[in-house]
């Protein structure tokens, strides 16, 4: 009998002893995974992307090469010819749904169609000043018609006609270009005028009569 409590007793102990090691490495388990879990939670972050907003270019390359005959026939001669074209594209960059952007693409087009009309010359207005410089020089004795008609483009771009009639807005429309697109004489001569440039004495060798004359026409009819 007395051989069997210190047995109970040592077992006891080992159970218990058991179970405080099971209990411990539970809670450090437990605690292990809790900061592991606010560890990656920390570390865990969006993937990054760089955006070039750089110059850059587009660069294409075209080539054609051809061999030259030779006599030797252990070496080669060849001829290159290489054509390229460099592009900068826009740093702005053009998405698929901007197509649908009527408001770029519309801008767009007017800004080339501005620019278009500015580099192509009005020949259509270049042909109605050559008619009007010859009748107004078969009218002029001196031949100064063509500085009348500067005089007159000067005049009217300072002071245009009243857009009361048809009259008017044609002499209005020929008279004053709005492109620059002509000759230069006429675009200095309508920059004198909204300038405020005295007409008459810029134009002095435009004839008195025949200005006289011509002012008489536009009063009677306009």
């Amino acid at each position: 009998m007395n051989h069997q409590v210190p047995l109970a007793l040592l077992m006891l102990l080992l159970c218990g002893a058991a179970v405080v090691e099971a209990y411990t490495n539970t809670t450090l388990h437990s605690g292990s995974q809790d900061h592991n879990t606010t560890q990656l939670a920390t570390l865990k972050r969006n993937k990054r992307v760089a955006i070039f907003d750089g110059p850059g270019v587009s660069k294409f390359v075209f080539g054609v090469a051809h061999p030259a005959k030779l006599p030797d026939k252990e070496q080669s001669f060849w001829w290159f010819y290489i054509m390229q074209w460099i592009y900068t594209p826009t740093p702005i960059p053009i998405y698929w749904w901007s197509f649908w952007n009527t408001s770029t693409f519309v801008s767009t087009a007017r800004e080339w169609r501005m620019d278009l009309q500015t580099t192509l010359r009005d020949e259509a207005r270049s042909w109605v000043y050559d008619i009007i410089e010859t009748s107004l020089e078969n009218l002029d004795s001196n031949k100064k018609g063509a500085t009348c008609l500067l005089r007159a483009i000067c005049e009217v771009s300072q002071l245009p006609f009243e857009e009361h009639h048809v009259f008017g807005e044609l002499l209005n429309a020929i008279l004053v270009p709005k492109l620059d697109n002509v000759s230069e004489k006429y675009l200095h001569a309508r920059d004198a005028g909204r300038a405020g440039a005295d007409c008459s004495r810029n134009y002095v060798s435009c004839s008195r009569d025949l200005w006289h004359w011509i002012q008489k026409m536009t009063t009677t009819s306009f």
